[in-house]
């Protein structure tokens, strides 16, 4: 039973995205089952949550690139014009996040 769970948290595939609430809900099912310590089930829950998003990463990566050459194929755009796309969002998402990133430390600032 004990291997059984180890495999199950190396892979994550069947966990789908699990937020570390849900995780200690699972290792809480799993520590009275197989009488584990306190330790040993936050640490089984981290790594339900470590896993599930590295699989869910694995899935976006490969959705991403049946997109792009699907829309490669189709003729709606090129390599070049993809390559482009993904330069402006990445730019644009930067400065989005620096935006808020000051925002938010101007507000804490106002704050005191």
């Amino acid at each position: 039973m004990v291997e059984r769970m180890k495999k199950i948290v190396e892979t994550g595939y069947g966990l789908g995205l699990l937020s570390l609430a849900e995780a200690k809900k699972v290792a809480s099912k799993v520590k009275r089952e197989l009488h584990l310590s306190d330790e040993e089930s936050l640490k089984l829950a981290r790594q339900l949550v470590a896993n599930s998003k590295q699989a869910s990463q694995e899935v976006l990566d490969t959705a991403n690139r049946y997109f792009e050459s699907a829309l490669e194929k189709s003729g709606v755009a090129s390599k070049g014009e993809l390559k482009a796309a993904r330069t402006f969002l990445k730019r644009r998402v930067r400065r989005v996040k620096d935006k808020m990133k000051e925002n938010l430390s101007s507000l804490k600032k106002k704050k005191r």
